[in-house]
């Protein structure tokens, strides 16, 4: 009796113990409870630094070296070739002379003119003695000397033309005048002018926003990458070629030492190394939804969700136009289950 005795006592005591224990935790602060469950619900996110970055080697395009001037040399006589002085390719200045045409009939022609116009001189003088009771007497004689006066110009016109000049200055092409032989009246040859030249080249739409304030681009020949030159924009076109979807832009570029020719393909740069460095973040931290894009900015705990404007994209970063700036945090990974505004638990980095 007295050892059952002694087991209820010890039972109850135990009783009395897990039942103060429970009670305790009933009484527990019902404030601690919620942060438990708060700090449960938290999603855990990852996150990265938008900083800046090379977005890739600078951008480029197909451009074409062209004269800055082009002109026709024209012939306004015909007959034979006395001296050509000039040959294809020669690098000429403008009014040097290139050929002569041989102008032994033209001088005939102006010594018979000249003759012409003595003679009616001598007889004007010989008859105003004659005629001074009739002035109008002398009339034709008048117009004899007139007329004679109108050939000697004529031929000297001729002559003149018998001697071809560069129009302008440049690099002789189309040309083949060889003395002996005949020619008539026309286009003989054309003179480029390449320095400075012209490098012409049609941008596209996207690219068209690379070129925005700027006034010089360089540019390199595909065979000696390593030599840049530069070139001023002289002509940017407000309206797009809508067949090409393209705009015309041409630049003007100093070639003193004549190592760009015209016809050959240059590679234009739209932008330099300098404007490859942007803001860039992960391309997993960007949402889209229909056309818009957000990604979610990290900062106090919680997370904000933005609209960013996005630009290149070069492997695993996209540029960031607008919407953040060097430093922000943003969400890339676990990002698709948060809302606006709502308290993240943010994961250690790998």
């Amino acid at each position: 009796m007295r050892n059952k005795r002694w087991i209820q006592i010890i039972m109850g005591s135990a009783l009395l113990a897990v039942g103060g224990t429970a009670l305790a935790g009933c009484n527990a602060p019902q404030e601690t409870q919620m942060e438990v469950q708060k700090t449960i619900q938290k999603p855990a996110v990852k996150i990265s630094d938008a900083q800046k970055r090379s977005i890739g080697a600078p951008q480029e395009t197909v451009a074409e070296v062209t004269a800055s001037a082009e002109r026709d040399v024209v012939v306004k006589a015909s007959g034979d070739v006395l001296k050509a002085l000039k040959k294809r390719g020669d690098q000429v200045k403008q009014g040097e002379l290139l050929f002569e045409l041989d102008p032994a009939d033209v001088l005939l022609q102006k010594q018979k003119a000249e003759i012409g116009l003595r003679t009616a001189q001598n007889n004007l003088k010989e008859g105003q003695f004659a005629a001074q009771d009739d002035p109008d007497a002398l009339q034709p004689l008048k117009d004899q000397i007139r007329m004679a006066q109108i050939d000697i110009e004529q031929i000297n016109r001729t002559l003149d033309n018998y001697k071809v000049t560069a129009p302008i200055s440049g690099i002789l092409t189309d040309f083949s005048i060889e003395p002996g032989m005949t020619i008539t009246q026309g286009i003989v040859g054309k003179i480029q002018q390449i320095n400075p030249v012209k490098i012409k080249a049609n941008i596209t739409e996207e690219n068209a926003k690379l070129l925005k304030g700027k006034t010089e681009l360089s540019f390199y020949a595909a065979d000696r990458p390593d030599q840049l030159f530069k070139g001023k924009i002289v002509y940017f076109a407000d309206i797009m070629d809508t067949m090409n979807r393209t705009y015309e832009l041409e630049l003007q570029a100093d070639n003193a030492n004549l190592a760009l020719k015209p016809g050959t393909k240059v590679q234009l740069r739209l932008t330099d190394e300098a404007e490859q460095e942007v803001l860039t973040i992960p391309t997993t931290a960007i949402i889209r939804e229909e056309s818009n894009t957000y990604v979610y900015l990290f900062s106090g705990g919680k997370v904000e969700k933005r609209q960013v404007e996005l630009g290149r994209l070069n492997e695993l970063y996209q540029e960031v136009i607008e919407g953040l700036a060097t430093g922000d945090q943003v969400v890339v990974s676990g990002q698709h289950q948060l809302k606006d505004n709502q308290e993240v638990e943010v994961l250690a980095a790998n």
